[in-house]
Parts: C-alpha cells; sequence; structure tokens
C-alpha cells in the first residue's frame, strides 16, 4: 500500500547566514485511509534534536512540524494497525506554501 505524504514551508528569517524555514509535513491521504495508520515515524537528518519522531495523532493527519535552513529526504515508515509497515522516502520542498487557513 503507498501513502501520500505533502508538506507546507515559509521563511521565518536568517540564521548564521542561512534563510530558516519553519516546515510541515503530513499524510495527505483521506480519512479511510487514515484510519489504517497506528504511527508515523519521521527519521530526519543527524544533525536535528531527536532524529527520529514517532507522530500518534490522527487528527493531525500524522503531522510533523519542525524548522531548518535546507531541504533534504527523509525516511518515512507507516507503522499500520495490522502491524505491518510501509517505509518511503520524501524530498522536503521548500517551495511550497503554507496554506493562509493555516496561518
Amino acid at each position: 500500500m503507498k501513502f501520500i505524504f505533502n508538506n507546507y514551508a515559509r521563511l521565518t528569517g536568517t540564521l548564521r547566514d542561512k534563510k530558516w524555514y519553519e516546515w510541515k509535513i503530513f499524510l495527505d491521504e483521506p480519512e479511510d485511509k487514515l484510519n489504517l495508520v497506528k504511527s508515523v515515524e519521521y527519521r530526519l537528518g543527524r544533525t536535528f534534536p531527536n532524529p527520529i519522531r514517532v507522530i500518534e495523532d490522527r487528527a493531525s493527519r500524522f503531522a510533523l512540524e519542525s524548522s531548518g535552513w535546507g531541504e533534504f529526504t527523509m525516511l518515512i515508515i507507516v507503522h499500520l494497525m495490522d502491524g505491518s509497515e510501509e517505509r518511503m522516502p520524501y524530498l522536503l520542498d521548500f517551495s511550497k506554501p503554507w496554506p493562509a487557513e493555516e496561518n
């Protein structure tokens, strides 16, 4: 089973001569598919504090919010209710604008 993720990003300023972004990644699927998911594990780069983050909040679409200066590919592991898992890479894209209704 394949899952679709999406992300938003917005420039928040500059830190140490690098543009700094706030970002949010989430499972972009309908409710029936969200109900199959127990948790989502995001494996960020080694430079992040706590680089392995597990989200269990279905209401948020298993969203992770963080910030940083660069785009990167993370590993996402979707843990399903039946005990199986799906692994996939995801490229965080800072060109995807934050929706106005979530500002």
